[in-house]
């Protein structure tokens, strides 16, 4: 039906100008918030409250090793972060009574890189032990290789001294980065690694970001490290656990059930718009 003209097409049309006004600064409005809340997270602080991107396997009664290729990836945690992000590996005990009284209710060994605010990205592997003082010890090493370098990180049980300690191993092809370092993460009864994650770990409110990450080759190992000096392993062929808070978020690109390569699949985190 045509209208007729005259002042009220008139004000048809002026209205829908205005309409057409309204809508786009209302689309203005909306894409400004996103912009803004984009780059936000809740995510704690550095003690506490920390969002996750991981893959965690708890099929086995006794993990005595976990090792993964970790891509080093551009890392950073701006000034104001309140925070860190990290891509790194653990292995738990959260069964053993002593662990379970230590004030996190668990015991781990970590290892990876890192960047706290305002700073480089570092190595560094940690651990919590099963004690009331002292629990938590984080220890911070050099500056890493460059972004898309395959870096390798290993926690093995060491069966060749009594009570039994975890050693780490950080290392590249080369051999030109190369740390390692002994957790003495025992009480009488050496710890007894019941979970294997594998994934990112972000902290903070906003600041932080990561490209992504690629971890291959995740194995586990089946004894103690002997006198023999070898990593007896077997391989992940399954996906685990996976937890992808958004951020950081993680997910398998390549699942590890496939045949290798890679060995044990390919897992991807990135952090955090």
């Amino acid at each position: 039906m045509r209208r007729h003209p005259g002042p009220g097409l008139e004000v048809a049309d002026d209205l829908s100008g205005r309409a057409r006004r309204m809508r786009l600064c209302l689309l203005l409005v909306l894409l400004l918030s996103r912009s803004d809340t984009a780059g936000a997270y809740n995510c704690g602080n550095p003690s506490s409250g920390h969002c996750y991107a991981t893959a965690t396997w708890q099929a086995q009664p006794e993990y005595f090793g976990a090792y993964a290729d970790i891509t080093e990836a551009n890392l950073s945690c701006a000034s104001g972060c309140n925070g860190f992000v990290d891509d790194e590996i653990w292995l738990v005990d959260d069964n053993s009574a002593g662990c379970q009284s230590n004030g996190f209710g668990m015991c781990w060994v970590e290892a990876g890189y890192i960047a706290t605010e305002g700073s480089s990205k570092v190595y560094f592997w940690a651990d919590a032990r099963p004690t009331t003082s002292s629990t938590f010890n984080l220890h911070l090493l050099g500056g890493t290789d460059p972004a898309g370098v395959n870096d390798h990180f290993m926690l093995i049980k060491d069966g060749r001294v009594s009570p039994q300690t975890f050693l780490v191993f950080i290392y590249n092809d080369s051999l030109s980065t190369l740390y390692n370092g002994t957790s003495a993460i025992s009480s009488g009864t050496p710890m007894k690694g019941n979970r294997v994650i594998i994934g990112q770990e972000l902290a903070g409110g906003s600041g932080a970001s990561a490209d992504n990450t690629n971890f291959t080759r995740n194995i586990w190992a089946v004894l103690a490290l002997g006198p023999e000096y070898v990593f007896w392993y077997n391989r992940q062929t399954t996906k685990g656990s996976v937890t992808s808070a958004n951020p950081p978020s993680g997910s398998w690109s390549v699942d590890p059930g496939s045949p290798p390569p890679p060995e044990g699949g390919q897992f991807t985190t990135r952090c955090c718009s």
